[in-house]
């Protein structure tokens, strides 16, 4: 599932302020209430004009996706001038969903009126949801009733879409407003099923408050709703859309500032969706950046170690569970300590073991010098049983049919583990900064090596000089590896010192791939202490 946070929790933030928060945490993406204390977002500069589109080459360059547009939209209104005028607003909010590529806008039903009762109530909604559905479908965009007030409880919630068959109608699940009425979530997702498009996550606690024991926001793992449940629920379930953190600072002003609560819901969601609890206890220092793990050794040896240890005991769990394996391994030097210590580990029941790889030069067959295949083949392949190791054919013909056939095989496969490195110039595979797109449709493809990319080959000794590395290669890309459910990247060696610390510390951006990876669900990163020197602690 991937992680926003709604600017409710920082209102009088900027929209680069956001953005920049976003990409340093590691969010995938922000859902948008407020920006600088208004909410006609249709209106605002940088979501109109030039603005958007610079704003559009944003989300973009970081990886970043709106996952929602939020309305101030209620259709509770006994007044069907006050509904229309609801109802517009959300027509607006549409347009601007579907130019940011978003994939709903947030409306809500919400309370009985005085005077009203609940059939009557429900009707005015459903009425406006009705109308909002065709301008919906127009726009390619989705319209999500949040669980919210009078109609926060499933039963309650699906008795306004009764009667809506439409596709572009689903629901925005907020479990906590639902056990804010009695509803436990599990009791709710069951309900509503199918119907859940987006998720809102906090944790609350009850307070005294104006003489009356009411719920407050608290930060996630502190209050008594247990949030954790939640994405375990929502896990079980297969759910691949956004879980939204909705601090509601704008509507709790005491309550910790973003700068607190936005790092901390992020640690605390990145690691009750990992999989897997550290695996190494030899490391001379870990820490973390975002979502990704990092654990710095002593030298390559202890490092090379510790990653195959970590590798080791995946396969194997792989095995157990599934009674197979599949896996992606990267072709450089700086994997020369691991494999071999992968090598020689007698645990690994690789009979069940599927393999990949993740690049390989165009024109270079597998017995060239400097093939990744033949690589492999010589550290690892050629000394264990694997079940089957696919390689990428340089040599095919048709490149483009090569990217096509393999990427077949990965879907085919479906690995869990993603073994990579990090290059000079921060790529991951092959996919230099200049080929770098984060929203890159294809799991393969054809990519031009930029110059330092090739430099880098030839201080690796894979060729003599520089007109010697070919200038085209084929490569997974950067959003196939992304939904690789694991990733380990080993990076050894003063030459990696500036590409790590740009990954780090530097942008979320394309002009280093490696950055990315603090935003992987399940990553770790393996040092040694001359990789690591110019990161601060």
């Amino acid at each position: 599932m991937k992680l926003s946070f709604s600017t409710l929790a920082c209102p009088a933030w900027s929209l680069g302020r956001v953005l920049d928060a976003a990409g340093r945490l590691g969010y995938d993406g922000v859902e948008l209430r407020f920006l600088e204390g208004d909410d006609a977002l249709w209106a605002r500069p940088e979501l109109t004009g030039s603005g958007l589109a610079e704003t559009r080459a944003r989300l973009r360059d970081g990886g970043l996706a709106v996952s929602c547009v939020d309305t101030r939209s209620f259709f509770h209104h006994p007044e069907p001038a006050a509904r229309e005028a609801a109802r517009a607003e959300a027509e607006r909010a549409l347009e601007l969903a579907a130019r940011l590529g978003a994939a709903g806008i947030r409306v809500f039903g919400d309370r009985i009126q005085p005077g009203q009762d609940r059939p009557s109530t429900r009707g005015f909604i459903a009425e406006a949801l009705a109308r909002l559905a065709d301008a919906a479908q127009a726009c390619g965009v989705e319209v999500w009733i949040e669980s919210h007030g009078d109609f926060a409880r499933a039963a309650d919630t699906l008795g306004v879409l009764e009667g809506l068959p439409s596709s572009a109608v689903g629901v925005l699940w907020d479990p906590a407003n639902a056990f804010e009425s009695g509803e436990a979530p599990a009791e709710g997702l069951a309900a509503l099923d199918g119907r859940v498009r987006h998720v809102h996550l906090k944790d609350l606690a009850r307070t005294t408050g104006r003489g009356a024991r009411e719920w407050t926001p608290v930060l996630p793992g502190r209050g008594e709703f247990h949030p954790e449940r939640v994405l375990a629920l929502l896990r079980e379930r297969g759910y691949e859309r956004w879980v939204s953190f909705e601090w509601e600072k704008r509507w709790h002003p005491q309550i910790e500032e973003a700068e607190i609560a936005l790092p901390h819901f992020l640690r605390w969601a990145a690691a009750e969706l990992r999989s897997s609890a550290s695996s190494a206890t030899t490391a001379v220092r870990t820490f973390s950046r975002a979502r990704l793990e990092v654990e710095v050794h002593a030298d390559r040896p202890a490092m090379g170690a510790a990653a195959a240890a970590l590798v080791s005991a995946h396969l194997r769990r792989q095995v157990e569970r599934e009674g197979r394996a599949a896996a992606i391994f990267a072709s450089a030097p700086s994997q020369d300590e691991f494999l071999a210590a992968l090598r020689h580990d007698a645990t690994i029941p690789w009979d069940r073991v599927t393999a990949f790889h993740l690049d390989e030069y165009i024109g270079v067959g597998p017995d060239h010098p400097a093939s990744f295949r033949r690589f492999l083949v010589d550290r690892l392949f050629g000394h264990v049983a694997v079940r089957a190791f696919h390689g990428l054919q340089g040599e095919a013909p048709d490149p483009e049919a090569e990217c096509a056939r393999y990427a077949a095989l990965l879907r085919a496969e479906t690995p869990s583990l993603a073994v990579l490195g990090i290059g000079e110039n921060g790529h991951l595979a092959f996919i230099d900064p200049p080929a770098c797109d984060f929203f890159e449709p294809a799991d393969v493809r054809v990519v031009e090596l930029d110059e330092p990319c090739r430099r880098q080959q030839v201080h690796d000794g894979s060729f003599a000089s520089l007109g010697a590395v070919p200038r085209t290669a084929l490569s997974l890309s950067i959003p196939r590896l992304m939904r690789v459910p694991r990733a380990v990247a080993i990076v050894p060696g003063p030459a990696k010192r500036a590409a790590i610390a740009a990954a780090l510390d530097g942008p979320l951006t394309c002009a280093c791939p490696a950055s990315i990876l603090r935003r992987h669900p399940d990553a770790r990163l393996f040092l040694d202490g001359e990789s690591v020197r110019d990161v601060r602690p």
